[in-house]
């Protein structure tokens, strides 16, 4: 059972490691409010593509029963025929673009919702997962140029935490395995989920660098990079190295572990949750 009060009564304590606790803390915070305001970000940048899809089909098929109400006029049925199975492929689309605003919506819902996904309360990790995916779908390399992999087991356990933080260690490990596929040649990104003796598993593995063995033992301190200035998704993004460490402050108060498994080409960070 994670413990979401560890932690929190040693910050009146003036000590080196209480400090830096109330640093992670505090920025974890100030993330969460980064987090929401890339979900509305990444919303209205993923609402552009339905919605010009919709509007172009809806040229498409007015233009369409103008031809096939004069067809049939006509009395000319082989052509209005030929017009129908174009219609229906129209159609199609229609349904698959509202299909991806209604899922879309159900994300931003659940993330304007942003005090009740804060707040300690039973979460479903397959839920993080989809919410964190919805989000990078913003992102054009994460888009368009790299293959995904989901393996979501459907009978996981519900975890009592916040939504919140979960997202934040999702977002930052599926950013890391991005980042280090930014000059591979195979991009592919697999993320697993699953029960071991209670216990949930989270897998996310990427065929990027991998982690030269001088930086394995410092990947988690915080302000440690080997990535000043990488080249990604076309500029020059500087990084302060507190990725990996704010994802293992986060799992302190859920008494995870994260390991990883690494070589050129295929990187694979576990974090186990007891529940």
């Amino acid at each position: 059972m994670c413990d979401l009060g560890q932690g929190w009564e040693e910050l009146s304590d003036p000590s080196a490691s209480s400090r830096a606790r109330m640093i992670l803390r505090k920025l974890a915070d100030h993330y969460c409010g980064v987090y929401l305001i890339r979900v509305l970000e990444g919303f209205i940048h993923n609402l552009n593509n339905p919605l010009q899809i919709l509007c172009v089909r809806s040229e498409q098929l007015t233009k369409n029963i103008e031809k096939l109400r004069e067809a049939l006029e006509a009395e000319a049925v082989a052509e209005a025929r030929e017009l129908i199975e174009p219609m229906e492929s129209k159609i199609d689309s229609f349904a698959t673009s509202l299909e991806g605003l209604y899922s879309g919506l159900g994300s931003l819902t659940r993330c304007v919702l942003f005090k009740e996904c804060s707040e300690i309360g039973q979460v479903k990790i397959n839920a993080v997962v989809e919410d964190t995916l919805f989000l990078l779908n913003a992102n054009m390399f994460f888009k368009h140029s790299v293959e995904k992999t989901l393996e979501l087991d459907d009978n996981l356990p519900t975890l009592r935490g916040r939504h919140t933080d979960l997202c934040i260690i999702m977002l930052n490990l599926i950013q890391n395995a991005l980042e280090s596929m930014a000059g591979a040649e195979e991009k592919h990104l697999t993320i697993e989920t699953s029960v071991q003796e209670a216990n949930i598993i989270i897998k996310v593995g990427d065929t990027g660098c991998g982690i030269p063995e001088e930086n394995r033992q410092h990947i988690f301190k915080a302000f440690f990079t080997t990535k000043r200035g990488t080249q990604y998704e076309g500029k020059l993004d500087e990084h302060l190295g507190i990725g990996l460490s704010l994802v293992s402050f986060l799992l302190e108060d859920y008494l995870g572990h994260i390991s990883f498994e690494s070589v050129p080409g295929n990187t694979t960070f576990t974090l186990e949750l007891e529940t």
